[in-house]
């Protein structure tokens, strides 16, 4: 005996209205240059500056200068053969304005070295010893400034929903 399922779009409905695309940008800076060869983790709570008055209609929501937060993500270090190094950060917590309101993941990368090492590597393949010295090359690291502009994308029509909110204390996986 077979059994179809048939599932309608309402039954897999998230809790966020992504009817309006209408969203508000919002301009922030690194407080604190970091780089991916500094003691940095995932899960560290870092700081951003507001770069302008952000206003939904005539109501100012952040002002400049204003101090926010977000954390690091994810880190990708870079290995040998010039891999570049990644830092994510993401989970901002903006005053007055829900988690599920705004996107804003940013990521940095590091310059990519594969492109120039890969053809030298099977040059060098030939000559069996100094082919894999190839394999030491390491990538810069990436690196945050403050001079770096990040924006986060704030849609006010969408619903608040912040079934949980991480906290200072909270174990980060």
């Amino acid at each position: 005996m077979c059994a179809f399922f048939f599932f309608t779009a309402s039954s897999f409905a998230l809790e966020y209205n992504y009817l309006s695309t209408s969203s508000i940008p919002i301009q922030v800076s690194i407080t604190e240059e970091i780089s991916a060869n500094m003691p940095i983790y995932e899960g560290q709570k870092v700081y951003f500056k507001v770069l302008q008055t952000v206003y939904d209609g005539n109501k100012p929501i952040l002002i400049r200068g204003e101090i926010i937060s977000g954390r690091i993500d994810t880190i990708v270090t870079s290995g040998n053969n010039g891999y570049p190094t990644e830092i994510y950060i993401d989970n901002f917590e903006i005053p007055g304005i829900s988690q599920s309101q705004i996107i804003g993941t940013y990521k940095k990368r590091s310059l990519n070295k594969r492109l120039w090492i890969y053809p030298i590597e099977r040059a060098l393949t030939l000559l069996r010893p100094s082919g894999s010295l190839i394999n030491f090359i390491r990538d810069a690291q990436a690196k945050i400034k403050t001079s770096d502009i990040i924006t986060i994308q704030y849609y006010p029509d969408w619903e608040k929903n912040d079934i949980y909110t991480m906290q200072d204390d909270d174990i980060y996986l």
